[in-house]
């Protein structure tokens, strides 16, 4: 079982705006199921700790394989094999996105219009 359950990723991302990065979900994250951000954390650190692969990075990852389920996911699907170009799934990352993430670049999640 993943440590960031289905049911609590959909929970969050129906919570979030139409365009949001991972960083937003993540704070979203932490404010409405704080056990599971601390739970990711106390696994994987934040961006700057020991390893590179942070609970961002987890995150980033569950977000972007669960865009591409089969079905009808909350998210429309996020291309693979990311080139450094402006798209509507990728853009520059801000410079204190940049210090939290450590990405020059940031990838733009959208949720699937409902009906």
């Amino acid at each position: 079982m993943p440590l960031l359950p289905d049911e609590d990723l959909e929970a969050v991302v129906r919570l979030m705006p139409e365009a949001f990065t991972v960083l937003e979900f993540a704070d979203r994250l932490a404010e409405v199921r704080p056990e599971r951000w601390a739970e990711l954390v106390e696994r994987y650190g934040l961006y700057g700790s020991v390893t590179r692969y942070s609970a961002l990075t987890y995150l980033g990852n569950r977000l972007g394989a669960y865009s591409r389920r089969k079905g009808r996911p909350l998210l429309l699907p996020t291309p693979r094999g990311w080139k450094p170009e402006e798209s509507p799934f990728l853009r520059r990352a801000t410079p204190e996105e940049r210090k939290r993430f450590g990405s020059p670049w940031i990838v733009v999640y959208r949720r699937r219009p409902e009906g």
